[in-house]
C-alpha cells in the first residue's frame, strides 16, 4: 500500500511571492550578466568574461527554481502517475550541460589571451562595475535570505547562499583587474582560471545530482530507516529497506514483519503508524511502499544479500 505525506508545500499566496521573488532575481542575474559580458569581451578581461558566464548559470538556476514550482510540482496524473517532480531534474541536466559547454568557453577564451598575449584593458568604469556586481550580489542575497526564511522557502534560502558565494567569486575578477593594473598581467589569467574553477565545480555538481536521480540513487541510509521502524513494539522486522528520488520527493520501499496472529485491522494500523514515523523522521520523504508479511521462523524471502 502506498500513502503521500501531508502536502507541505507553501499556500498560493506563498507560492506567487516566492515565484516573485526569483523573477526579480533572474531579471537581475540576466542584468547583470549582459554587462558583465560586454563589458569584458569589449575590454578583453577573461575573468569578468568568465564570471559574465558564472551570472548567466545564476539565472538558469533561477529559471530551475521556477520550473519546479510549476510543472514539477503538479500532482500525479494518468501520463505521470509518480508525480512531475523529474522536469525538474530534466532541467537541471540541460544547465549542467550548459555550464560545462561554459567552462569550455572560457578555456578557449583564457587560451587565446595567452597565445595572443592580451593585454586587459582597465578602466575606472571598469572597477565601479565589478565592484557595482559585488554590492548587487550581496544585496540579492540578503534579499533573497530574508524573504525565504518569511516564506519558509528552501529554494529562496538555497539561492541566497549560492548568490552569496558569487560575490566572493567577482571578489577574485577585482583582485585579477588590480594585478593587471599594477604592472602583472597574468593576474588576469589567474582569476580567469579561479572562476572557471567555480564554474566546474557547479557543472559537476550539478550533472552528478541529476544523474544520482535518474539512476536511482539511494537517498536515505536503510539502517536509519530500519531504526526508525524497528522502535515500535509489534514490528518484529524491518528489512529489505529502498529509497530513490531526490531532495524533497523521497519515495521509501521497506518489507515489514509482524506477528502473524494480529488481525488485519491491527496489522493496517501498525502500517500507518510506520508511515507516520517515517514522515516525521525525515521530512523529504513524499511516498512509503510497505509490504506486510507474517513473522515466522522459516520464513525466506528473495532479498539481495548486499541489501538489508
Amino acid at each position: 500500500m502506498e500513502t503521500h505525506a501531508p502536502d507541505s508545500s507553501p499556500n498560493q499566496s506563498d507560492q506567487a511571492a516566492v515565484r516573485k521573488v526569483l523573477w526579480i532575481t533572474l531579471t537581475v542575474n540576466i542584468t547583470v550578466a549582459i554587462v558583465q559580458l560586454g563589458y569584458g569581451y569589449w575590454s578583453d578581461i577573461v575573468s569578468l568574461q568568465a564570471d559574465g558566464f558564472h551570472t548567466t548559470f545564476d539565472a538558469l538556476a533561477n529559471i530551475i527554481g521556477l520550473v519546479a514550482l510549476g510543472v514539477a510540482r503538479r500532482p500525479p496524473d494518468v501520463e505521470h502517475p509518480y508525480g512531475h517532480e523529474k522536469f525538474e531534474v530534466a532541467a537541471s541536466l540541460v544547465i549542467g550541460i550548459m555550464v560545462l559547454l561554459g567552462f569550455i568557453e572560457i578555456g578557449r577564451a583564457v587560451w587565446t589571451a595567452t597565445a595572443q598575449d592580451l593585454v586587459p584593458t582597465i578602466t575606472p568604469l571598469g572597477y565601479g562595475l565589478v565592484i557595482g556586481t559585488v554590492v548587487v550580489n550581496l544585496g540579492v542575497s540578503a534579499w533573497e535570505h530574508r524573504e525565504g526564511q518569511r516564506l519558509d522557502s528552501m529554494i529562496l534560502q538555497s539561492d541566497a547562499a549560492h548568490t552569496f558565494s558569487d560575490s566572493l567569486t567577482t571578489g577574485s575578477v577585482l583582485i585579477g583587474m588590480y594585478l593587471v593594473d599594477v604592472g602583472f598581467p597574468v593576474g588576469d589569467t589567474l582569476a580567469a582560471l579561479a572562476v572557471m574553477l567555480f564554474i566546474g565545480m557547479t557543472a559537476y555538481r550539478v550533472l552528478r545530482e541529476g544523474l544520482d536521480v535518474l539512476v536511482d540513487s539511494s537517498f536515505l541510509d536503510p539502517r536509519d530507516v530500519q531504526s526508525c521502524v524497528e522502535e515500535l513494539d509489534e514490528v518484529q522486522s524491518c528489512h529489505y529497506v529502498r529509497s530513490r528520488g531526490m531532495p524533497g520527493y523521497i519515495h521509501v520501499d521497506l518489507h515489514l514483519s509482524l506477528d502473524p496472529e494480529l488481525s488485519l485491522r491491527r496489522a493496517g494500523e501498525i502500517m500507518n503508524d510506520v508511515k507516520a514515523r517515517l514522515h516525521g523522521q525525515f521530512p523529504d520523504v513524499e511516498d512509503v511502499l510497505v509490504q506486510l508479511e507474517p513473522h515466522v521462523p522459516e520464513h525466506v524471502e528473495d532479498v539481495p544479500e548486499q541489501l538489508v
